[in-house]
């Protein structure tokens, strides 16, 4: 009794190990491909940090990505219960080379934070440090003991969750990088009030290129539409898309709205090097270019406001061309604020995401039930089977006569 007890405890803490690393892979991994480039920007912290200058931008990228899809695989195959010992071994060296990672953080402060829940959750370096500890506590349990995990899915249907999981994630990033995060839980999101956010502590401001006044109170108590292109370096911007933002500024100009370029180049070479490229005839206005960064994920990114509300934001890949300018703004549905609230966009995403696995499941529990339903009929036959030869055998046997 007692050694069934203490198997009862062990098996009990090891599958608790086994959920809280879930939970933590499966929230971190998603964050990062929420905002793939919120991740990328701290990568470059961390490139900096370490002096690994030079790295291509689009191998960051491909990093960025790369960790969102490790750590949601992961925090997937613990959930299921899938590739027990393999997952088990990838799980302690992660969060070995984290816990490493994290207790050079800690210690020499490199970056201000380890960025691992992005926007959502902010950790301190030493809260970063104690966080990982905990964690790595719990995958060396999991590894000792992973034979005494709660499988949810069987063999034959591990593959399914597996692809499934796995496609949507890249895409999931994929579609992020494309069109702006789903959830923005930046400063900026469609719907604040810069007039009511505390634009000195976020270190927003806006000074005029050419003579340095500051214009942020033109900018954020200004009546009717303003759009601001972000271009947080002019030497490294997507110059593909400058056609559009021509016609922007154009369609601005010829409607009466106003329209400022928004960049941390402070070089007037700079300047003159995007509009020798692009044919800009728009004034450059400096803010914070990590600032502007935060406002929005896109180099160029365009915003709208209206009355010094967000009302509307775009990457360089979704800019609004002549077939959606055809109107002044206030007779379009670009130039009202119309975005679903974010418990929505969380109930959409879920749905999306839960329901595929909740059938994938389904599908695992009919077909093992199936199977036991099979055993126990095949087995029912046998013992049926022994029987009819057992009462055969006894009759050609007769009757036992008692003995004189």
């Amino acid at each position: 009794m007692k050694e069934q007890t203490q198997q009862g405890i062990l098996k009990t803490l090891v599958n608790v190990s086994r959920f809280l690393l879930a939970c933590v892979f499966i929230f971190s991994g998603f964050v990062k491909a929420n905002d793939p480039f919120g991740t990328v920007f701290k990568l470059q912290d961390y490139v900096h940090a370490f002096g690994l200058m030079g790295l291509p931008f689009f191998t960051l990228v491909i990093a960025a990505v790369g960790l969102a899809f490790l750590e949601f695989s992961l925090g997937i195959h613990l959930l299921f219960g899938m590739s027990r010992g393999a997952i088990a071994r990838i799980t302690v060296l992660f969060m070995g080379i984290m816990t490493l990672l994290t207790a050079y953080i800690f210690a020499f402060n490199p970056v201000s934070d380890c960025g691992c829940f992005g926007d959502v959750l902010v950790l301190s370096n030493g809260q970063t440090f104690l966080k990982n500890i905990v964690l790595l506590a719990a995958a060396i349990i999991n590894q000792r003991y992973h034979h005494l995990y709660i499988k949810i899915v069987g063999n034959n249907t591990q593959w399914l969750v597996t692809t499934f999981c796995s496609i949507y994630i890249v895409a999931y990033s994929i579609f992020c990088i494309y069109a702006l995060p789903v959830l923005d839980m930046s400063p900026y999101k469609i719907g604040t009030d810069l007039k009511a956010h505390d634009l000195k502590t976020a270190n927003f401001y806006v000074t005029d290129a050419r003579t340095d006044d500051d214009i942020t109170d033109s900018i954020v108590f200004h009546r009717g539409y303003t759009f601001l292109l972000v271009i947080p370096n002019l030497r490294h911007a997507d110059e593909g898309c400058i056609d559009l933002v021509n016609e922007a500024y154009e369609y601005a100009a010829d409607n009466g709205y106003a329209f400022y370029c928004l960049t941390g180049s402070a070089d007037p070479e700079d300047w003159e090097y995007w509009s020798d490229h692009t044919g800009a005839e728009y004034k450059y206005s400096l803010s914070d270019e990590q600032e502007l960064k935060t406002v929005v994920r896109a180099s160029p990114g365009l915003l709208l406001l209206k009355d010094g509300v967000i009302i509307n934001k775009w990457s360089n890949y979704q800019l609004p061309d002549e077939y959606i300018l055809t109107d002044r703004l206030e007779n379009l549905e670009i130039g009202q604020l119309a975005e679903a609230e974010t418990h929505q966009k969380v109930l959409n995403i879920l749905t999306y995401f839960i329901l595929p696995l909740l059938a994938f499941v389904l599908i695992d529990r009919i077909g093992s039930g199936f199977v036991m339903y099979r055993h126990w009929k095949r087995k029912s036959k046998h013992l049926l089977k022994e029987n009819d030869e057992e009462e055969t055998c006894s009759d050609k046997r007769g009757p036992i006569l008692p003995v004189a």
